[in-house]
Parts: C-alpha cells; sequence; structure tokens
C-alpha cells in the first residue's frame, strides 16, 4: 500500500479526465496495476482489449478481431465521459507519474488543446530515428508548425475537438500522427513536455518500420494537406455550382 505515497498532495485526485489505454496481447499484471493506479487518482479509465484475450478483473472494453492501435483509441475516447482525455501504451514504456505531469501542463497553459509526452531515453536503431526525424521534419513544414515528437503515444487533449476529426484519423498506429497533424494544421495550440520512456518489461512492440512509416507518411500529407486546402475547395466547388 505505500505506492500511492508517488501523489503529489496538490493533485490527489484528476477526476475531470478519463485515461484510454489500448492493449493488444499486453501483459495482464502491468495492465492490472496501470487500472489500479490511474483509478486511485480519480481518473476514469477506459482499457480497450484490441483483438486479444486478457481476462482482465475489471470493467473494459474489447472487440474481435485486431481492429488496430488506432481504432481501439478512437473506441475509447467515444465511451469517455470527460472533456479531457489522456492516452498512454499498454507495454509499460508510460508511468502514472507522467500522466500526471503532462495532465499539469495542460491545466497551465492558456487555452491548450494538447500536451504530447516528448520521449526522452527512446531506444531505437539509426534506420528508425532517421525515419522519425524525416517525418517530423516533414510535418512541420506542411502543419507550419515545429514537430518535436509527431506520433508519441502518451498525450492529453481536447476530447470534442478529437471526436471532430475522427473520420479522418488513422485506424492503425498512424493515429497519433494524423490527431498531431489535425490539431496543429487547424491552428490548436499543442505543446510537448519532456517525459522519460521505460524500458519494455513484456512483449515487444507491433510497429512495423517499412509499412507503419508509409502509412505515417500518407497521413501527414493526406490530412496536413486536405485541411489546409479546405477552403480552397470549397471556393472551387461554388465556383463550380455543386
Amino acid at each position: 500500500m505505500g505506492w500511492p505515497l508517488f501523489c503529489p498532495k496538490s493533485i490527489q485526485t484528476v477526476k475531470d479526465l478519463t485515461v484510454v489505454i489500448p492493449c493488444y496481447k499486453e501483459d495482464k499484471k502491468l495492465i492490472t496495476e496501470l487500472y489500479n493506479k490511474l483509478s486511485w487518482l480519480g481518473c476514469h479509465v477506459i482499457v480497450i482489449d484490441d483483438g486479444g484475450d486478457m481476462a482482465l478483473d475489471f470493467d473494459h472494453l474489447w472487440h474481435r478481431p485486431n481492429m488496430g492501435y488506432g481504432y481501439a483509441i478512437k473506441r475509447g475516447i467515444k465511451h469517455a465521459e470527460t472533456s479531457i482525455v489522456c492516452t498512454i501504451d499498454g507495454d509499460g514504456q508510460h508511468t502514472v507519474e507522467d500522466v500526471q505531469k503532462i495532465y499539469q501542463v495542460y491545466k497551465m497553459v492558456s487555452n491548450c488543446k494538447m500536451v504530447i509526452g516528448q520521449r526522452w531515453g527512446l531506444k531505437e536503431g539509426r534506420l528508425r530515428r532517421l525515419g522519425r526525424k524525416i517525418l517530423n521534419s516533414l510535418a512541420s513544414v506542411i502543419s507550419n508548425h515545429y514537430m518535436v515528437d509527431l506520433n508519441s503515444g502518451i498525450r492529453i487533449f481536447d476530447r470534442n475537438l478529437a471526436l471532430g476529426y475522427s473520420p479522418i484519423l488513422c485506424d492503425t498506429f498512424s493515429f497519433t500522427t494524423s490527431l498531431t497533424m489535425s490539431f496543429l494544421t487547424d491552428g490548436h495550440k499543442i505543446t510537448w513536455l519532456p517525459v522519460d520512456v521505460q524500458e519494455r518489461t513484456y512483449g515487444k512492440s507491433h510497429v512495423r518500420l517499412a509499412q507503419d512509416g508509409i502509412v505515417t507518411l500518407y497521413y501527414i500529407l493526406w490530412v496536413g494537406f486536405g485541411l489546409r486546402t479546405r477552403g480552397l475547395r470549397k471556393w472551387i466547388r461554388r465556383i463550380l455550382g455543386r
């Protein structure tokens, strides 16, 4: 019972926040620990078992077959009952302490619509690191905002705004990319907070470098240019009488 001591007295309860945790073949013990700690803080916690069979001892959402990381998160956002939503991965790389930190920043920054955890200590190969830097740079140019960490899995954001973009958000690992591009391209205020990435204690990453990299590139271009040219396309349709 000693673990609650990590909680700062200033935010012992976070009752206006829903934390969405998508899971696919993750460790039941780890997910249960995250659920218990976040619930103790007062958060609403929605765990989505994306095509697995975790047999968790608490209420959670599940579906079969595996529909994808983004699909699971969108389902969690839809079921959330608070105006603020936080997403974290279920692989142990994100901590409850970091959820508290980004929540504090979200509340402190005036008119902020999203806070993204900028990952420090991320262990990845040179090729993946180079690819991530290239995608961040391209997204920065298209959105006209400097991207520090485009697709970090830990973030907090305005639920209603995210729901409005839901039809154009990716159902797979590029969900975070499409969400970031949507917010920034439309001029909603975003900030980043450095967070330490913990080593995986169970399983392995399901991200495929080439295939998921191509999908990420597609969503950067499609969402970015699509939102930026919205006014022009509307004007053209009006001229053409459509």
